[in-house]
């Protein structure tokens, strides 16, 4: 992972402070067996509400983007809210430390990586953050991060047959690292398959 361009931390610097309260308030919480492989949770922001701040804080500035250019096309659909804009994640925490790795998928920002029509589910190339807090101090580091889509927007991902299609996330608690799995159409995408540390050697 890279670290954000100077540009980006100072259009984020408002919105790392509202994450580092909303993670604080339940920062003792420890997320239980993290070890073990679960669904990755999604997020449709083009409405937000309360509880999807943590995400839109944290791509403030790629969401503000993503919105600029659907005005800068002439679309104006959206005047409420965000243009199409989903955001995919994972949490871990323990005692005064918690790591947020989160993906976001916007028409702009995004490449095809996999396709299955016959299932009417892609997966594409994303951008991703993990965003971290040890005890006082936060980072965010950004790279890229595989986000399975269905085609049809109003399909949701907790019916999905999650043996045919699934994003998975485990943490591995001996390397203090994310590792992060698609299925598409009961095979595993190889190019999605990664190991994501908290702390880059």
């Amino acid at each position: 992972m890279v670290q954000p361009s100077p540009h980006d931390l100072r259009l984020t610097l408002l919105a790392v402070a509202s994450i580092v309260a909303s993670v604080a308030a339940v920062g003792q919480e420890r997320t239980p067996h993290p070890e073990k492989w679960r669904p990755i949770a999604y997020r449709d922001l083009q409405m937000p509400g309360p509880q999807d701040r943590l995400y839109v804080d944290l791509w403030a500035d790629v969401i503000q983007l993503n919105n600029h250019r659907y005005l800068a096309a002439g679309d104006r659909r959206y005047g409420i809210g965000n243009a199409p804009v989903r955001e995919a994640h994972v949490v871990v925490r323990g005692g005064d430390k918690a790591a947020l790795l989160s993906i976001l998928d916007t028409a702009a920002d995004c490449a095809a990586v996999a396709d299955d029509p016959a299932g009417g589910v892609s997966v594409k190339m994303c951008p991703m953050r993990l965003a971290l807090w040890n005890g006082g101090q936060v980072s965010i580091r950004q790279a890229k991060g595989c986000y399975l889509e269905p085609r049809a927007k109003e399909r949701s991902f907790t019916t999905t047959d999650p043996s045919y299609a699934a994003s998975y996330a485990a943490y591995d608690i001996a390397t203090k690292s994310f590792r992060l799995g698609v299925i598409l159409a009961h095979r595993a995408v190889e190019r999605c398959s990664q190991t994501v540390p908290l702390y880059p050697k």
